[in-house]
């Protein structure tokens, strides 16, 4: 599993490069597919193409589609409807999770020319390159029994924002949760090696990004089908040593892979290594948990939760909830309202329960009227912008390193502490991409104003 695929270079020899053609992309749902755009953006560009805006007209549209819900296959179908009119004589392009799971769907659509799967991604641009318009639309899909290997003709040299760069680490999933068809649309689990790891992660800070964000569909499962000195936290520890990166940053992970050993890394390297944890953790309740086909228990999470705040104590800890999963009563719910504000959480990202066609929790009874469920997610959110405002409320009059990401109106700057907490300030243009110490003169839900530390 951890041998390099090889890359077709076959293109570069019996295609030449195009010249004056452009090609517009966007991206739905989550940071694997945001990355991987990434790469066939770079793939484009390499044999001539010009990148512009996706409500530009242009030559050829790619759609990375997402499938969580059937509402996100909706957007998906939504934004092919639209590059269709925008230039009927482009070239069409769905490719992604949706692509990979119900091609058909995607081929009925009267317009679209090629529809590819995850795998196919490698080698999206060789598959524009020989399709002729008038041939009528074409698909390709790898099934996910013969996904078995990582594939590095996905991996990314360069972003288009030059301050924070993710780092694909591990893909497809085992778990097969009832509420989740992304098993099926990522295939198997599957680590890069963590040789390749160093390699991009050197590449992409002598590139000169100050934050590299790990990421995965399991990312903390990574390592687990490499040999047994492979584990998220010994990557993580490789990267800490054996790199000069400033800042290195996890995406979202199951509460389960917080042990003593991640926590050591956090209270050795903290803040390089990001205090900031975002955890897969769906619900309070451990009969939905066991629904759901989660692996731990509420009360296991509220341990593992106390342990991270008592090594780490001003991390920044999210949660992914999900509200109106079927049978979940309003007593069940209050019980992870209540569950929820116990906790020292900074913030939630909730999501309504969507029934996803072809997965068990479609089958399964006690449906939550969307009404109901929309609701309940009113009131996390709303409980999430509390404790929001709280976790930041204990950075006022504190002085932070903040890296400086993007210009805003005006003069002001807006940066990230390690924390994730969002800060604006008043800056020249030039600190992009720099470390500046920030003193916190006000905080809100939302992030925060800054001054420069004049005393530093």
């Amino acid at each position: 599993m951890g041998d390099k695929v090889t890359v077709n270079t076959s293109l570069k020899t019996t295609e030449r490069a195009v010249s004056n053609q452009t090609v517009a992309l966007h991206t739905l749902g989550c940071r694997l597919n945001q990355y991987e755009t990434e790469a066939i953006r770079e793939q484009f560009v390499s044999f001539g193409f010009r990148v512009v805006s996706f409500t530009d007209h242009a030559d050829v549209y790619v759609i990375n589609t997402c499938t969580v819900t059937n509402q996100a296959d909706a957007r998906a179908r939504q934004f092919i409807r639209k590059a269709i009119r925008r230039n009927q004589e482009a070239i069409i392009v769905a490719t992604g999770c949706y692509a990979q799971t119900l091609p058909q769907e995607l081929l009925d659509i009267k317009g679209i020319n090629i529809v590819l799967g995850n795998v196919e991604k490698g080698d999206l641009v060789g598959h524009v390159l020989k399709y002729k318009k008038g041939d009528g639309p074409i698909s390709k899909v790898t099934r996910r029994a013969e996904i078995t290997q990582f594939d590095h003709r996905l991996d990314v040299m360069s972003f288009e924002n030059r301050t924070r760069a993710i780092l694909k680490i591990q893909d497809g999933c085992d778990q097969f949760c009832s509420f989740c068809i992304i098993p099926w649309a990522r295939g198997k689990h599957r680590s890069l090696s963590s040789e390749a790891v160093v390699a991009q992660a050197k590449h992409l800070t002598k590139s000169g990004y100050s934050e590299i964000v790990l990421t995965g569909v399991h990312l903390g499962d990574y390592g687990v089908d490499l040999n047994s000195s492979h584990s998220l936290t010994s990557i993580i520890k490789t990267l800490l040593e054996e790199t000069t990166v400033t800042r290195l940053r996890l995406s979202s992970i199951w509460p389960t892979a917080v042990d003593g050993k991640l926590l050591n890394l956090f209270e050795k390297y903290s803040p390089r290594l990001c205090r900031y944890l975002h955890l897969a953790i769906q619900h309070a309740d451990d009969g939905l948990l066991k629904l759901m086909g989660r692996t731990y228990t509420s009360d296991e999470v509220k341990i593992i939760i106390e342990q991270i705040i008592s090594i780490v104590p001003d991390i920044c800890i999210g949660a992914d909830i999900m509200v109106g999963f079927p049978g979940e009563t309003e007593t069940k719910f209050n019980n992870l309202y209540n569950w929820l504000d116990e906790l020292p959480f900074a913030y939630f990202h909730v999501f309504t329960y969507s029934k996803r066609n072809h997965t068990r929790a479609a089958r399964m009874d006690e449906q939550i009227p969307s009404d109901v469920a929309k609701a309940r997610s009113h009131l996390l959110r709303e409980l999430s912008d509390i404790k929001s405002k709280v976790f930041n409320q204990r950075f006022n009059g504190r002085v932070l390193p903040v890296l400086i990401e993007e210009g805003s109106t005006g003069k002001s700057l807006i940066g990230t502490t390690d924390h994730g907490l969002k800060i604006k300030f008043d800056g020249p243009t030039e600190e992009i991409n720099t470390f500046v110490d920030l003193e916190l003169i006000s905080t809100d839900e939302n992030g925060g104003l800054g001054r420069v530390n004049t005393l530093s």
